[in-house]
């Protein structure tokens, strides 16, 4: 009987799909339901993955149907498991009932994976920003009349994910429409909106394993603000300040318990307000894109590997063989066009200290200025003796890159 395990959903790069290639490296048959028809036109890019199932992943019924057919046809599932919003939850339930693994603790995930579950739970912490539920029956005008002095504000919607819906508003214009719009897109939702909090931040990856909590990495992020609030830089390093590292690792540390997480991985993003933090978001995966990359080559640990240890019933593994400064710059374009060509990648890769240049869209696609997350078109990653070094590098190399556009009206 092979023992197998089913992911929910993948990217075709980063941290979803090196756990795929993770599960293949210990020896499962690796099955992956997914809405992406294009990936059956793909099937040769996908040759870890043993068998690709269509299936519409909001039907949670449908998917346990397949999870049984398939032990019907004599495979052993021993997880079932997604590193893509908004299927963790989904894929953490079906995993409980159907495999005997450590257990996972769903209350925490369910919580994580909803911002708004989130800021309800944790409403009188410290570390929570001042933040305002705005119902689909709530008067508009007549809100907007009242908080309008605690402009600027975020508002966001509370099943957001890579930035695509948090925006920041300026005046009462920027406000109404910014309400109007997400009520629009995400009808019969509320809308969160938080107070605007200024500062540096810093993301936290976190295992959890029998209760223990273990910091992965601490990493630094830079953001680009424009429509949206874009990460455009990532430094691991050991160069954090001790009285801002114990406070932040505190914080996480406190926000881990109040989830009452005993069995799971999470990432927590947080800014440094004079000497307070203030939790922006969390999520009950890995980040994705570069992350499970970047702690590779920081630390020797290959998080999503480690993550599936933990969901498999085994203890995870999280010893550093060593520690570098790495860092990793996202490029974005600022213009709306059809690629045509890319140049300078393989410039950018001879650079000393460069560990990777990852160029993601295809010729015809249609490129647009960053209103999320996966509106950035690549990335190099470099390592160097100081975090100084190592951004450097990266920027210098990324500047040798160039994306030719064309515009629509041409």
């Amino acid at each position: 009987m092979d023992k197998a395990i089913i992911f929910l959903d993948t990217n075709k790069s980063g941290s979803s799909r090196e756990a795929i290639k993770a599960a293949k490296r210990l020896g499962y048959f690796v099955i992956l339901f997914t809405r992406r028809k294009k990936f059956l036109k793909q099937r040769k890019e996908f040759s870890d993955i043993d068998e690709i199932l269509i299936v519409n992943l909001t039907n949670v019924e449908k998917i346990r149907e397949l999870v049984v057919e398939k032990i019907n046809e004599g495979l052993d599932i021993h997880c079932i498991t997604s590193f893509i919003d908004p299927y963790v939850y989904v894929a953490s339930q079906l995993c409980t009932e159907f495999c005997e693994a450590n257990p996972i603790s769903l209350d925490a995930v369910k919580a994580m994976e909803d911002k708004m579950i989130t800021r309800r739970l944790l409403r009188k912490k410290k570390y929570t920003p001042l933040f305002i539920e705005l119902n689909e029956n709530d008067a508009l005008d007549d809100w907007i009349e009242i908080y309008n002095q605690e402009l600027p504000l975020i508002i966001k919607s509370p099943k957001s994910t890579g930035s695509k819906d948090v925006v920041l508003v300026n005046n009462k214009k920027e406000l109404k429409q910014g309400i109007r719009s997400l009520r629009k897109n995400y009808p019969n939702q509320p809308v969160l909106i938080e107070e605007y909090i200024i500062g540096p931040q810093y993301l936290v990856e976190v295992i959890v394993h029998k209760g223990e909590i273990h910091i992965v990495a601490v990493i630094e992020q830079e953001i680009t603000i424009g429509e949206r609030f874009i990460i455009t830089g990532y430094s691991i390093s050991s160069e954090i300040e001790p009285s801002i590292f114990d406070g932040l690792v505190k914080t996480v540390k406190q926000v881990v318990m109040d989830f009452k997480m005993k069995n799971g991985a999470c990432h927590l993003e947080l800014r440094r307000v004079n000497e307070d933090w203030k939790l922006i978001e969390t999520n009950p995966r890995i980040s994705g894109g570069a992350m499970n990359r970047m702690i590779e080559e920081a630390y020797g640990i290959n998080l999503v590997e480690q993550t599936l240890r933990l969901y498999l019933g085994e203890a995870p593994n999280l010893t550093k063989a060593f520690e570098k400064c790495i860092y990793t710059h996202y490029i974005i374009v600022h213009s709306v066009g059809k690629l045509l060509k890319v140049t300078g990648k393989n410039r950018a890769k001879k650079h000393d200290g460069v560990l990777d240049v990852f160029i993601k869209p295809r010729k015809g696609q249609l490129l647009l200025p960053p209103r999320s997350m996966g509106h950035r078109y690549g990335y190099v990653m470099s390592e160097g003796n100081t975090k100084r070094e190592a951004k450097a590098i990266a920027i210098h190399a990324a500047s040798q890159i160039r994306f030719y556009l064309q515009a629509l009206d041409e």
